[in-house]
């Protein structure tokens, strides 16, 4: 345990974001301006410019993952219509409850509504009230429960699939070498994870579940049941309505549960899948360092003690956590997975210093022009709180599908 975590490269190249955020800068203009019908399209074009060759007719048809958005707007209508899941087989009963449950929360905007077997999230509102953060908010909710939730509604309960995702396989030599892999990043957690909570060092402890949950999500990118499996350990030893004590011994059964999921089941969901509205956020540098800071004076103030495993632990916890939550460009991931590789399995002493490096080149980096755009990271924050609750208010009178 005198050493440094392991590195695992990615077994895919990580992927940028597609969005133009004078797009966004742009919708927020139209709509200030009432011009209504232009909302829609520059908010596609501001996710990704290639999105135009969606369109059939006064249709949007796209893809994202296992499900296709249709998004058609009239002159007085956005209607959203997402088909999601046929429950004809399933275990009707207790699916039919967790669906219900599901349009509680964590639905806000969007709704499930059953026609016949078929489940579909749907949305419509007149084109007056298409606030870009609210129509944007809607999309981005529908992708990513969509995503979220079908393969839990498919293994507990028997739904199925109202089509097959269109997904491009990795190699099989690639798939034996990823789940290789993830068992060596699991066995070292667990095993790094037992000597903390030996040693009484629970915040380590803590840190070794994190980075460990996150690291197998940005190493081997996994679609289906276990990525499902990978985020709800991750929300779980956030949960700050359980004590400390529960998340870290809820976290050490998530990492067992990983650990002894079926070969053949992970292998299955190693695949590249066609998306919409990415589940992660656009990792701009200012966020970065406002998300880093307290984090990056700690960490310096623990080498300068001599606390070079608490810092790597620390730093690396940041690291992992950026790639988990954020699609980041290579200028900004470049130094960072450097510091990983460089660090990997070396004395603490020698580790620190290296990461320490990695972060610094983000904290230190001088920031020339302004970013503008949507803070996506921000964007359930304060100031789409106040838009949403100004257009609910304005909705009241109108119907919400």
């Amino acid at each position: 345990m005198n050493n440094n975590l392991s590195y695992f490269p990615p077994i895919n190249p990580k992927k940028a974001s597609t969005k133009q955020d004078e797009k966004w800068d742009e919708s927020i203009a139209l709509f200030n301006n009432r011009q209504y019908e232009l909302v829609l399209p520059t908010l596609l074009d501001y996710i990704d410019s290639n999105l135009r060759t969606k369109r059939k007719g006064k249709t949007y048809e796209i893809a994202h993952g296992s499900v296709v958005l249709f998004i058609s707007q009239t002159e007085t209508e956005l209607i959203i219509k997402c088909p999601f899941l046929t429950i004809e087989d399933s275990k009707k009963v207790p699916l039919m409850r967790r669906l219900a449950e599901l349009r509680m929360y964590p639905l806000n905007l969007a709704n499930l509504t059953l026609e016949g077997d078929r489940v579909f999230f749907t949305f419509s509102c007149p084109i007056q009230l298409c606030e870009p953060y609210k129509i944007y908010g809607v999309l981005r909710e529908i992708c990513l429960y969509a995503d979220s939730f079908d393969d839990e509604l498919i293994e507990k309960f028997g739904a199925a699939h109202l089509q097959e995702p269109a997904v491009s396989p990795f190699p099989d030599n690639l798939k034996e070498q990823a789940y290789g892999n993830c068992q060596a990043i699991l066995s070292e957690g667990l095993e790094r994870f037992n000597y903390y909570m030996e040693k009484r060092q629970a915040n380590n402890a803590w840190y070794t579940l994190s980075i460990t949950f996150k690291k197998l999500e940005f190493y081997s990118e996994p679609q289906g049941y276990f990525r499902t499996l990978i985020e709800k350990a991750v929300d779980g030893i956030q949960d700050r309505r359980m004590q400390f004590q529960t998340r870290l011994q809820t976290g050490k059964s998530s990492l067992e549960v990983l650990k002894n999921h079926p070969k053949e089941k992970f292998l299955s969901d190693l695949y590249q899948v066609e998306t919409f509205v990415p589940h992660k956020y656009s990792g701009k540098k200012e966020n970065i360092r406002e998300n880093w800071e307290d984090s990056y004076y700690e960490a310096k103030e623990q080498i300068s003690n001599r606390q070079f495993e608490d810092a790597c632990n620390l730093m690396q916890s940041c690291f992992y956590s950026l790639f988990y939550y954020n699609l980041v460009n290579e200028s900004t991931s470049k130094p960072i997975t450097d510091a990983l590789a460089q660090a990997s399995q070396m004395e603490w002493n020698l580790a620190a210093p290296i990461l320490m490096n990695g972060m610094e080149s983000i904290m230190e980096d001088s920031l020339f022009g302004q970013e503008f755009g949507m803070d996506l990271s921000k964007i359930m924050g304060a100031q789409m709180q106040e838009s949403m609750a100004a257009i609910q208010q304005m909705m009241a009178n109108f119907k919400t599908y």
